[in-house]
This record gives C-alpha cells, sequence and structure tokens, in this order.
C-alpha cells in the first residue's frame, strides 16, 4: 500500500462537544489522498468513542494513557505520519473543504516553500481574521511579537521536518506553535495563501482561553528568548514595553508609558538595522504595524495619553475618526 500524499495530525482532549465537526470538515475535503492521525490525549469525556464510530479506514487512534499536553501528543503524530506533507487542524476548529486541495496545489508548485498555511477566520466568541501576512520575510519578521504562522491552517514539507529534527518544544504546554516557527525560521520558507481556508473557534473551550495566565508567561519567556537571540539589552521595563506595544498592555498606559515604548521600537528597529537579523524594511513595517494597532487600544485612557502618543508619531485619517466617534458615543453614553 503506498504512502499518502498527507498525513492529518490532531490531538484532542476533552473535546466531545466540537471534534465531530472537526473530523467531518477533514474527511469531506475534495483532496481524497491522506490519511488521519488522531491523538486522543487521555480524555475524561466521550471523545474517543465519537473518534471511534468513524470507520473511514484512513483514520488512525492514538490512545495517551495520561495527559501529555498539545506538543507531546503531535510530536506521537508526526512520528508515525506516512505522508509527504503533514496538515494540522485542531479538534474543536472547521477546516474549508478545499484547504488541502489548494495547499498540496500550493507546495507541489512552489517547491521553494516548506510551511504554508492560511489565514484564519474566528468564528464563536469573536468575529476577525488572523494571518494576513503571505511574505516569508514578514512572517520572520514578525515572529518577535508573536505568532504569525496559523497553527491549525498549515500544510509542511515533512522532509524538512526530519531533516532539521523540527519537533515541538514539549515544555511550552500553550504557544507551542509560536516557538515551533522560531524554532524552524532559520530552515524553512514560509508563506500563506491569501484565502481563509480555516475556521477557528473561540470560546471556553479555547485552549488558550483557558491557560491564559500561562500563556501571557509564555509570552515573556518567547519575548527573552527572541531578544536575547537578536544580541539586544533590555531590561525588565523594556520587555513589558515590548508586550505594551504588542496589546497586552503590561504596564498602564499615560504618557510616560508612551513615550518610553517609543523609544523602545526606535531602540529595536536600530539594532535590527546594524544586526541584520530580520529583513530590515519588513521587520520595520510590521513594528509599525504594531504600534499603530496601539492607538486603539489607549483610546479609553484619556486625552493625555492619546496627545501623547500624536506627539510622537502622529495620527492618521483612519485613527482621527476613531477617536472622534469614539469620544462622541462616549459623551451621549453609547457603548
Amino acid at each position: 500500500m503506498s504512502s499518502p500524499a498527507i498525513s492529518v495530525v490532531m490531538s484532542a482532549y476533552n473535546a466531545e462537544k466540537y471534534i465531530g465537526e472537526a473530523i467531518d470538515s477533514i474527511l469531506n475535503q475534495t483532496f481524497k489522498d491522506f490519511e488521519f492521525i488522531i491523538v486522543d490525549d487521555a480524555s475524561t469525556d466521550k471523545t474517543l468513542s465519537v473518534v471511534e464510530n468513524y470507520k473511514d479506514r484512513r483514520i488512525k487512534i492514538l490512545r495517551n494513557e495520561k495527559n501529555l499536553k498539545l506538543a507531546a501528543s503531535l510530536n506521537k503524530g508526526l512520528r508515525i505520519s506516512q505522508g509527504k506533507y503533514i496538515a494540522r487542524m485542531d479538534a474543536d476548529d472547521i477546516s474549508h473543504l478545499e484547504r488541502l486541495e489548494k495547499l498540496y496545489d500550493f507546495l507541489e508548485q512552489n517547491p521553494n516553500v516548506d510551511i504554508c498555511g492560511t489565514p484564519m477566520k474566528l468564528f464563536g466568541s469573536e468575529d476577525a481574521v488572523w494571518g494576513r501576512n503571505t511574505e516569508d520575510k514578514e512572517i520572520k519578521a514578525g515572529l518577535i511579537w508573536g505568532s504569525t504562522m496559523q497553527h491549525g491552517t498549515v500544510l509542511m514539507r515533512k522532509d524538512k521536518i526530519l531533516e532539521h529534527n523540527l519537533f515541538y518544544d514539549e515544555s511550552f504546554h500553550v504557544g507551542q506553535d509560536w516557538k515551533y516557527w522560531y524554532d524552524a525560521k532559520n530552515y524553512v520558507t514560509f508563506s500563506n495563501l491569501k484565502q481563509s481556508l480555516y475556521f477557528y473557534r473561540r470560546g471556553e473551550q479555547n485552549i488558550t482561553i483557558q491557560h491564559s495566565h500561562e500563556s501571557k508567561d509564555r509570552y515573556a519567556t518567547m519575548h527573552r528568548i527572541m531578544l536575547t537571540d537578536m544580541g539586544i539589552t533590555f531590561s525588565e521595563h523594556e520587555l513589558k514595553l515590548h508586550q505594551f506595544i504588542m496589546g497586552l498592555l503590561s504596564v498602564p498606559p499615560s504618557p510616560q508609558t508612551i513615550n518610553e515604548a517609543r523609544s523602545w521600537l526606535e531602540k529595536l528597529i536600530s539594532h535590527n538595522r546594524a544586526m541584520k537579523e530580520y529583513d530590515a524594511f519588513s521587520f520595520e513595517k510590521i513594528a509599525y504595524q504594531h504600534w499603530s494597532r496601539l492607538f486603539y487600544r489607549i483610546v479609553p485612557n484619556g486625552f493625555h495619553t492619546i496627545f501623547a502618543y500624536v506627539l510622537v508619531s502622529g495620527i492618521s485619517l483612519m485613527q482621527l475618526s476613531y477617536y472622534i466617534k469614539y469620544s462622541i458615543n462616549k459623551f451621549i453614553g453609547r457603548k
């Protein structure tokens, strides 16, 4: 029996409520040549029973005797996979029915690309689209702020994984995807399709939400790792300013914080220009995008903070319009 073109790897823990939708979205793909490896991470609900009710020969079930967490479970799936490519899938999400076909065709036609994903559309408790950067240089430059590949959307060349021993860091119970992209960045070329082919469910079942405190700690850990690797000197306060810019608001917004954060941003950009760790144009583009988005997060903190922001970086027409609408709505008592 020949090996499948794609191995879809999914880990599930207490996912009985939504896993059927996730499985169906893979089994009904227009692309049919795949195996579907599902790792039950010692679920205590009916997750395993739901999976076992499927009789599709492409499904392979692994059962953890104890809860190993996502990274270790994915590594188990990767190690037994037989496909040329590895696709990810999460147990509470939904794949567009043409996802595998379009990603497979892209990688077949672009042998220089090793990992390709798509934007993902949020649904449930939030409505947004994440992951619009398509170029390798921008995807890598953005890692200094956060994960720039949408984990559940990707298709990866397995030979690259094996060649460079690219398995998940099992010390990361959340944020393992961000660490994975960072570990892989020197060995692979990334890309994202422009079309969103993945639907990401936001709600209380979401791992990131369930472990929000640990997630914040992982942000700090990852930022320390990456800033240290860049060779830039930074204080704990500057680390918090870095997180402030990306939206965690780890220090209270104030005119002083705005001035300090802008100084840190310029320090970071200047250091990258000198050391050439990341493509300078892409690095600055992503950095200033984060700075621009910061404006909308600090608007509720009052005029003085907004004025400090305007003094150091100006204001766009879109930002000004947003601020005027916000101020009017606040004045008339409308949320």
